[in-house]
């Protein structure tokens, strides 16, 4: 169960970082307030 509470807790992440990323926040400013890798920002479209 703990796993999948992680997963949410990714998942939530990159909607966040692609809401970010429409605002025009830069990938340094979404990994900050998101705690997801730069890399993983990058890929996210």
């Amino acid at each position: 169960m703990e796993e999948t509470k992680a997963e949410g807790e990714h998942k939530k992440a990159i909607e966040t970082a692609l809401k970010f990323k429409k605002m025009g926040l830069s990938v340094e400013q979404i990994a900050e307030g998101t705690g997801l890798t730069i890399d993983e920002i990058e890929k996210l479209k």
